[in-house]
């Protein structure tokens, strides 16, 4: 089985976005690049933690920075249409949340369109190997993307030691079944979820993440770094590592382990994350 690859890249000014950039496109280049990944005239959708309106610079939500650098290296890498995606957490606007994170202004400045799941047209789709839901709602834009990019924040959570990559995925969901999940076994749920709209890769915005009671009330934390993986999994399993958590501690992470979706085993994950990590 080939080894999954995780990059680390470190970003000393997180607050600028050239130096951001920078750190995004290294931490692409070191796992083989957008060009692996895009083709020419492809629909790309990039999809944040936009949980709630909150700025970056609390941790709660992903970088604009991050985002930004995200949607205009996929148009140099031939993406003919481009969109930022999301789907704010239960009780928040999402036009309120795009408006306080920056992404408004970002989107009209950049040219890339951006997309409100909670109101965007829905179609279910089965999961034949679901364990806890057998079909779900999933937005049409999510469905029709060539290459759907995951780009959520590396924080602590109320429920689980860490939300990471796998987790941001519930974004997706409509506010009904949201709420299904908690109700119904949050971390099997998830990895239901996963088997239908598994991203193609990973971004993990490590450059403001989250401490304490995630993942909207918890402390700032300036960490400077871009995990990237094409194996969602692995990303998380690493970037659950960079937090002094064991990825088989947060149980959805174990979860999509066991039932194929990625690789948790931190010995499998090859090189550039842990030549990082000891630097």
């Amino acid at each position: 089985m080939n080894k999954p690859q995780v990059s680390i890249a470190k970003c000393q000014k997180i607050h600028d976005y050239q130096a951001v950039r920078t750190t995004v496109k290294k931490s692409l280049d070191l796992i083989g690049g957008l060009d692996s990944l895009v083709s020419l005239g492809d629909t790309v959708l990039v999809k944040p933690n936009l949980i709630a309106p909150y700025y970056y610079s609390t941790g709660a939500t992903t970088s604009p920075h991050v985002i930004r650098a995200l949607c205009e290296l996929v148009k140099e890498a031939g993406a003919r249409k481009v969109a930022i995606a999301d789907g704010s957490g239960v009780g928040s606007k999402m036009e309120e949340v795009f408006a306080v994170t920056g992404l408004k202004e970002i989107s009209a400045r950049i040219g890339v369109d951006l997309i409100n799941l909670k109101k965007t047209k829905t179609v279910y789709l089965g999961i034949p190997n679901g364990k806890i839901f057998r079909r779900l709602k999933i937005p049409e834009a999510i469905m029709e993307a060539d290459v759907i990019i995951n780009a959520p924040v590396m924080k602590t959570h109320d429920v689980f030691p860490a939300t990471l990559g796998l987790k941001n995925m519930k974004g997706v969901l409509q506010e009904k079944d949201k709420k299904r999940f908690h109700k119904w076994g949050l971390a099997q749920s998830i990895v239901d979820l996963n088997k239908l709209v598994l991203p193609q890769i990973t971004v993990l915005d490590g450059t403001v993440g989250m401490e304490g009671m995630g993942p909207t009330h918890g402390t700032p934390v300036n960490l400077g770094i871009i995990i990237s993986s094409f194996d969602t999994v692995a990303a998380d399993s690493a970037a659950a590592r960079v937090m002094g958590i064991d990825p088989l501690e947060i149980e959805y992470v174990k979860l999509a382990f066991e039932q194929g979706l990625g690789c948790a085993d931190l010995s499998r994950i090859e090189g550039w994350w842990v030549f990082a990590l000891r630097r």
